[in-house]
């Protein structure tokens, strides 16, 4: 019999919930937090048979959060984790469907004896009823390349990263992985507090709870990976760190954009293999055109041309090719357009402000916006109750 898979979110100190359980071969511990958002993400990410909920947080934070988990979680039966003996927590998890409310600190009996019963109490009703399970979102990892600088690679980066947060309000986060000169976090004006060097550092020793204490808050809400700030690092970077750090970021991320560097490498290759999608910037220049041909056979030759997608940059630039006859000289389809706004675009690199927010209703604005709508991964709108819950963390 499989073991029954556990999600735990407790903010509580000294919780050592995950040890008692790794004990018991009956039970599988997907994941543990103590963040109500990245334990959000990863009940849809992993689909957990039970999830352990502590909703003693301030105000009635606890028990929105209740209600939002299953109302989106169905299929996972909900226990609910208190110090308290209120009744009316008592009553609210009644109303909200949780399975049973445990008051911490709880024993190993009760703990172990309260989840078999929830299990088989979720057996029979499986067997009397058939449960649909909701759509699971579709994780994806988005990295961005081209081989020549000067496409505004980065500028697209940024604000497909923005533009994703705004569309879906889920978890997004981009890494800068130009090692040796990225400037994402100049871009974005956040200063680099801490960068991917400490990831890295510190990766034999990393869990998903505290994954995002490495990263940089942004005010759009996307969380930044920065890059080195002393270059001189970037040789110490082994691809095998870069494969290991893109897929701990995508179990507590809905969305990883990566911001690739200019030349390949070693560490640039778990980037292109794990992506879902890799998107090529590229300009109508003729110099930009051959650079375009000569990573688009490469990446042939790697067989990762079926989920490569093409951005033309630039667009209306005068002396570029025709976007007509590029597409004829290449054989292939550009993807998506977006329309020539240097100014606008210096401007907002300068003012460390996403273009997509510096000029909001430019037309290159417009078409990343389109662009990040057809590369979101196909998921149902939110309910009403879950989107105010998550706009609030």
């Amino acid at each position: 019999m499989e073991p029954v898979t556990i999600l735990i979110i407790d903010s509580s100190e000294n919780s050592d919930l995950k040890q008692r359980l790794h004990r018991r071969s009956e039970f599988s511990v997907v994941g543990s937090t103590s963040s109500t958002d990245i334990g959000f993400t990863m009940a849809e990410r992993f689909q957990p048979a039970i999830i352990l909920l502590n909703i003693d947080t301030p105000g009635e934070e606890g028990l929105a959060a209740a209600e939002a988990f299953a109302l989106e979680f169905p299929a996972s039966s909900l226990i609910l984790l208190t110090e308290s003996d209120n009744k009316k927590i008592l009553r609210h998890a009644l109303q909200v469907g949780a399975k049973d409310v445990l008051t911490l600190p709880v024993p190993d009996t009760k703990l172990y004896s309260c989840l078999n019963k929830v299990m088989q109490m979720d057996l029979r009703r499986r067997e009397l009823f058939s449960i649909q399970k909701k759509s699971r979102p579709e994780f994806k990892v988005i990295t961005v390349f081209n081989t020549k600088g000067g496409v505004g690679k980065t500028t697209i980066s940024l604000s497909l990263a923005v533009a994703l947060k705004q569309k879906t309000s889920a978890r997004v986060v981009l890494v800068d992985l130009d090692l040796f000169s990225g400037n994402i976090a100049l871009m974005a004006g956040v200063e680099p507090r801490r960068t991917i060097k400490d990831l890295i550092d510190d990766i034999n020793i990393l869990e998903q709870d505290v994954l995002d204490d490495y990263l940089v808050n942004h005010k759009s809400g996307i969380k930044i990976v920065p890059a080195p700030v002393n270059p001189e690092f970037a040789s110490f970077v082994e691809a095998e760190h870069v494969e290991k750090i893109i897929g701990m970021l995508s179990e507590v991320f809905n969305y990883v954009i990566i911001d690739a560097p200019t030349f390949f490498s070693d560490t640039i290759i778990p980037a292109l293999e794990q992506a879902d999608d890799i998107v090529i910037v590229s300009t109508a220049d003729l110099a930009s055109v051959q650079n375009l041909k000569q990573v688009l056979d490469l990446l042939g030759n790697l067989g990762m041309r079926n989920k490569t997608r093409i951005v033309l940059n630039k667009v209306g630039y005068t002396g570029h090719l025709k976007i007509q006859d590029l597409e004829k000289q290449l054989n292939l389809k550009i993807d998506y357009v977006i329309p020539n706004v240097e100014k606008s675009a210096i401007d907002a690199i300068n003012m460390g402000i996403p273009l997509i927010n510096y000029d909001s209703s430019s037309a290159a604005a417009q078409k990343i916006k389109e662009m990040a709508t057809k590369l979101m991964a196909s998921e149902k709108e939110k309910s009403e109750t879950v989107f105010s819950f998550l706009k609030r963390r």
